[in-house]
């Protein structure tokens, strides 16, 4: 029978981890008067940035222990494999690639065109030809002629869809999508507006969680850097106790943490790579058929 490692023990038990730290911290906010520590500026900074420093440092080590199981989940490892296969099953008929992405990109950019243009009731055909080039076209649907010999009630109507279809039509033709390229297909990529959807790289995922970790220490050491407590007894173990308290909410935030960057990496980062290899099995049979 195989032995679990301390690792392994750990990842299974990290959550019960976390809520006994925080249960234990609340716990022990019972034995403590909060009160103001009357510290001067420079002695919260001080303080604050030592306590900032010190969460963001925990909050790494766990995002990096929810990245390297996620990337060491089975889940993962087979559809980095199979991507990977995928990638050198088509490098024969790499030269085609670009063109199939210009195609793609002209087919995901007139679908999104079409759903605008149909909520204001027009046609894609009477703005756009086959490749998207823009037409010269009239969108209004009644002319200043129509709209003057028209009653009061019907020329604002007349008006309004006339300004619909304009902001349909402009909308449309200005539309602007994350284009699919070689480079995001056969590398770890991403981008808003996305039709093909990819979802965030692992470094991109990683500076926007450090961001966010810089932004809620900053308020975390401000608050514990100025806020200081006593016991109600006097005893001089308060500062220990408080301390120790951070400490806790800190390892509970990071296992949070990890636990996120685990679910992200075999959830959402996987299905993207999926989405990937469909795209480029696509391609294959796309140039296959081309030969």
């Amino acid at each position: 029978m195989k032995k679990n490692t301390f690792a392994e023990i750990f990842y299974k038990n990290a959550g019960y981890l976390a809520v006994v730290l925080v249960s234990l911290a609340y716990i022990a906010g019972s034995f403590l008067l909060i009160s103001a520590t009357g510290k001067t500026v420079y002695e919260i900074l001080a303080g604050g940035i030592i306590s900032m420093i010190v969460g963001i440092l925990i909050n790494g080590v766990f995002r990096s222990l929810g990245l390297r199981r996620g990337e060491e989940d089975e889940r993962t490892i087979s559809t980095s494999n199979l991507y990977e296969k995928t990638i050198d099953s088509i490098v024969c008929h790499i030269d085609k690639l670009q063109d199939f992405c210009d195609m793609e990109n002209v087919r995901a950019l007139s679908t999104i065109r079409k759903k605008i243009l149909a909520r204001a009731g027009m046609k894609y055909s009477e703005c756009f030809d086959e490749n998207g080039i823009v037409k010269s076209f009239d969108y209004e649907m009644y002319s200043d002629t129509e709209i003057e010999m028209a009653s009061r009630r019907k020329r604002r109507k007349y008006l309004k869809i006339n300004r619909i279809r304009k902001r349909a039509y402009d909308k449309a033709v200005n539309v602007k999508i994350k284009l699919l390229s070689p480079a995001v297909l056969t590398s770890d990529d991403a981008k808003e507006n996305d039709p093909f959807d990819f979802g965030k790289s692992k470094k991109e995922y990683s500076s926007q969680q450090s961001a966010a970790d810089v932004i809620s220490r900053i308020i975390m050491a401000i608050i514990f850097g100025y806020f200081g407590v006593s016991l109600a007894s006097e005893i001089n173990v308060a500062l220990l106790v408080w301390n120790t308290m951070q400490i806790a909410m800190y390892i509970a935030s990071g296992v949070v943490q990890m636990y996120s960057t685990y679910t992200w990496i075999v959830n959402d980062h996987r299905v993207g790579v999926i989405k990937k290899i469909d795209c480029l099995q696509k391609f294959k049979l796309y140039a296959e058929k081309s030969i």
